[in-house]
């Protein structure tokens, strides 16, 4: 139903042509180390969740870099949810607010594995990370679309978007082993 594939080991050029294949430049596309990987693994998503990492995501931060929305394919479709809805987009089930966008944004990674620190411009009303795997293209499909949909509907707002590949990296050196488990929707 979500189209989860078979996980395989990834790298810049692969990364690149999934994202024009679904239409999606490729500027400011970051990803996951395996330190981070397994922190998010063993940590709760949001206040009050159980641990455990969900691939497929949104966070959404304002102009001061404060996080405003968190989304999780988890929680439900955004469609369903009626995230885009409303400026800010809405949030449901809690807010992890212990990152700012810059301290989030210093946790990621170049394509090739080297650490990051993306520029964040001034002057945009939304900072947006889209967390995307290969391995749910579906879900990915679907979270850019939505995206683009609700950047279409609000012209008076920027909005600067990075994008942040969960897909386990060649240049980890590692073997795939997966700490994503599948739940339904969070029952608190």
């Amino acid at each position: 139903m979500v189209g989860f594939r078979q996980m395989k080991l990834e790298n810049k050029a692969s990364i690149h042509k999934f994202l024009k294949k679904i239409g999606q430049d490729t500027t400011d596309t970051y990803a996951l180390d395996t330190n981070l990987l397994r922190s998010l693994a063993n940590n709760p998503y949001k206040p009050g969740w159980p641990n455990g990492f969900r691939p497929v995501q949104i966070r959404t931060y304002n102009s001061q870099g404060l996080p405003v929305m968190q989304w999780a394919s988890c929680e439900g479709f955004l469609k369903d949810l009626k995230t885009f809805d409303s400026v800010p987009p809405k949030n449901r089930n809690g807010l992890d607010t212990i990152f700012n966008l810059r301290e989030d944004l210093n946790r990621y990674s170049t394509l090739e594995g080297k650490p990051a620190t993306p520029r964040i411009p001034a002057g945009y009303d939304y900072y947006v990370l889209v967390y995307f795997a290969k391995y749910f293209p579906k879900l990915t499909k679907e979270s850019f679309s939505q995206l683009k949909h609700y950047k279409a509907r609000h012209p008076e707002l920027k909005f600067k978007v990075y994008k942040i590949n969960v897909d386990y990296q060649e240049n980890w050196g590692v073997d795939i082993d997966s700490p994503i488990t599948f739940h339904g929707k969070h029952e608190k």
